[in-house]
């Protein structure tokens, strides 16, 4: 199984959850240190690629590192991204040109490298998206778009290439504790803060968080990572989009 972002948060967390389960893990991030601590925990069933997804001009590169690994692969999840929180007034083009390119752009060039790879082998795609795809908050313009157009590019995916034995879904999460939710969000123009301060802030920012979503807690990624592996091994599930969110979408009405 290939696994993109598989250094942190969701992404480690399903490379573990699959590797709990007897499987196989190509791990690709940018890096290379956490990469190599991630092998280090399994190195018979675990292979490495250090790439920045985001230079899509290298893509296929990665992806026939990842075929080379262990001879074949079975399925991708598409988990690497990441978020900034501009607000309107204060979007830079750089900041949406990233979100983008790593957001969408790579998933959906990887999965159509990866296609005629896994085709009649029964394969997987899981598209790791979010609950703001689909209602979105403030400062979220940018990033929310990038996630809505994933949920797009699953579903259009999955038409296309179910007559070729290819799955792909989509997994919507709520907020799950990592280190993406962890950064402080700041006002445009202001410093970030440090030390008892930054950690304030932060506990402040988790507890609003925490308090949106009905079922008392934020989400783990280990909460995620099952969902995930499900949605990998299901036969006769294709183009959804399936919401983890502990109640967080039945709060928003």
């Amino acid at each position: 199984m290939v696994i993109t972002g598989a250094t942190r948060g969701i992404g480690r967390a399903t490379a573990h959850a699959i590797l709990e389960r007897g499987g196989q893990v190509i791990a690709i991030s940018r890096n290379a240190r956490l990469l190599e601590e991630l092998r280090r925990e399994n190195e018979a069933r675990i292979r490495i690629v250090v790439a920045d997804l985001a230079e899509l001009e290298d893509l296929p590169s990665v992806a026939d590192q990842a075929f080379a690994a262990f001879g074949g692969v079975d399925g991708l999840v598409n988990n690497a991204g990441m978020a900034r929180y501009e607000r309107v007034g204060t979007i830079q083009l750089e900041s949406l040109e990233a979100q983008l390119r790593l957001n969408l752009m790579a998933p959906l060039l990887l999965s159509q490298l990866f296609a005629e790879h896994l085709g009649g082998r029964d394969g997987a795609i899981v598209n790791v998206s979010s609950t703001l795809s689909e209602r979105v908050a403030p400062g979220t313009s940018a990033y929310a778009a990038t996630k809505a157009a994933l949920n797009t590019v699953t579903k259009a995916l999955a038409l296309e290439l179910a007559p070729t034995g290819v799955r792909v879904n989509a997994v919507l999460p709520g907020v799950v504790d990592t280190d993406m939710i962890r950064a402080p969000r700041l006002r445009a123009g202001e410093t970030p803060p440090v030390g008892e301060e930054l950690e304030a802030r932060v506990a402040a920012q988790l507890e609003a968080l925490r308090s949106r979503h009905p079922i008392g807690r934020l989400g783990r990624p280990e909460d995620v990572a099952a969902v995930i592996v499900g949605l990998l091994d299901h036969p006769w599930q294709t183009g959804s989009l399936v919401t983890i969110d502990g109640g967080l979408s039945v709060a928003w009405g």
